[in-house]
C-alpha cells in the first residue's frame, strides 16, 4: 500500500469505505513511517479510539476507575 492511499485512510478510520483489513494495513503503514509530520493529533487519536474499541469493552461506570 503506498503511502498516499494509507494516510487516507488513515485520516477517515470510521469510514465504511475501507475494510478491517485496510484499516490495519494503513495503520501498520504510517506506524513505520519515519516521520509523523503529516498526522494530525486528531487523526492519531480517533486511530486510538478505534484499536480501542476493538480490543477492549467497557462497563458504562467503569470509566471512572481508571
Amino acid at each position: 500500500m503506498d503511502i498516499g492511499k494509507a494516510m487516507a485512510i488513515f485520516h477517515n478510520i470510521n469510514s465504511d469505505k475501507y475494510s478491517e483489513i485496510l484499516k490495519a494495513m494503513a495503520i501498520y503503514r504510517v506506524m513505520h513511517m519515519e516521520t509523523h509530520n503529516a498526522v494530525t493529533k486528531a487523526s492519531m487519536l480517533e486511530v486510538i479510539r478505534w484499536l480501542w474499541d476493538r480490543q477492549f469493552e467497557l462497563v458504562e461506570g467503569e470509566e471512572d476507575d481508571i
